[in-house]
């Protein structure tokens, strides 16, 4: 049974094209003994002569002129083999798994740091996932994702916490809590506040005081956005006598269209564009927050990290000159109980 030699191939094509042993042996950076000694170890392993030879001359017989273009394709589809498999390793030296939804896609913090990353460190390249942060969350504690640009909070896992759903290695999955067993960057925070109607009597205020919320309904985001971050605002808006709606579609964007159909209030993670009819407003101790960071998966690869470092080391000179990383909605009070506090302790954090 024949069983092919590259490397016997690659002597049989360059002599055939060379019609010449020596040539071929230069083209290859062989010795002529290697060469000749290759063409007889292919010749005998085929069974027969590929060549007519004379003192003077070599030239393809007709076994060599039939095999010629086969060898010819094997070789070429050989370095395509090659060239994809360095291709491949390369890419896994200098390319990484980015995740950010793609609501996310207009945030200045997205596209400033993205765009700074690629001028500073052009090198290295990332492959975009835009899945929903529920699809992303297990994939980076899983290590099938390596880092992700989410918008929440972090919450400690812990068994005992019957707010906080608790799968796998032991992550919180859902839209807008992650496990702060993972290492971030926040890159800013955000208050959460209420939209109120523009001519309702709440709009008069600057900040609304507690006893205003008594009897006003509240349109809420869903729990799948996190029981752990929707949980607190609830129950703190229950405590005023306010009264929280569960809607059918809870994301931020229907929340808001409802609340402005309505004639009601909505909450406000103050990320998105309000729509008009709505003024978004501070309440009187009502200090929960969204985030917006980078978060480095369990199984993360070095240009992750090359990332993630650069993310830090960007985060930390905009803070030098003065950029907040906080949109304060000018909160008067910082009681009432949140398991959320604003803090300034928060730029890179890990648990």
């Amino acid at each position: 049974m024949f069983h092919t030699d590259l490397k016997l191939l690659r002597s049989f094509v360059a002599v055939a094209s060379e019609c010449s042993v020596t040539r071929a042996a230069e083209r290859l950076n062989l010795t002529q003994p290697t060469v000749s000694g290759q063409l007889k170890e292919l010749e005998q392993s085929l069974g027969f002569t590929l060549f007519h030879r004379t003192t003077r001359s070599i030239s393809l017989n007709t076994n060599g002129e039939r095999l010629l273009p086969l060898a010819q394709a094997v070789l070429q589809r050989t370095e395509e083999f090659r060239f994809e498999v360095e291709e491949m390793q390369m890419a896994k030296k200098t390319q990484f798994r980015l995740g950010a939804a793609l609501y996310t896609l207009d945030f200045e913090d997205r596209f400033e740091l993205l765009e700074a990353f690629s001028a500073a460190v052009p090198e290295l390249h990332y492959v975009m996932d835009n899945r929903m942060q529920s699809d992303q969350i297990p994939d980076l504690l899983d290590e099938r994702l390596d880092v992700s640009l989410l918008l929440g909070i972090a919450v400690q896992p812990s068994f005992d916490d019957q707010l906080a759903r608790i799968i796998g290695r032991g992550g919180i999955v859902n839209e807008s809590q992650y496990p702060s067993t993972l290492e971030r960057v926040v890159l800013r925070r955000r208050p959460i506040g209420l939209l109120v109607p523009v001519d309702s009597p709440l709009a008069e205020y600057d900040i609304i005081p507690q006893q205003a919320l008594a009897g006003q309904r509240v349109a809420m985001l869903s729990v799948e956005h996190g029981e752990a971050l929707i949980n607190p605002i609830a129950n703190f808006l229950l405590n005023l006598n306010a009264l929280p709606l569960t809607l059918a579609e809870g994301n931020a964007f229907a929340v808001e269209r409802y609340a402005a159909l309505h004639n009601t209030c909505a909450l406000g993670v103050g990320w998105f564009a309000t729509v008009p009819g709505l003024k978004q407003l501070p309440v009187e101790g009502m200090n929960f927050y969204v985030d917006f960071s980078v978060v480095l998966g369990n199984g993360a690869n070095r240009p992750a990290r090359q990332f993630f470092e650069f993310a830090r080391q960007w985060q930390g000179s905009r803070e030098a000159i003065g950029k907040p990383d906080t949109d304060d909605l000018t909160h008067s009070s910082r009681s009432g109980g949140s398991p959320f506090p604003i803090s300034s302790e928060h730029r890179t954090a890990a648990a």
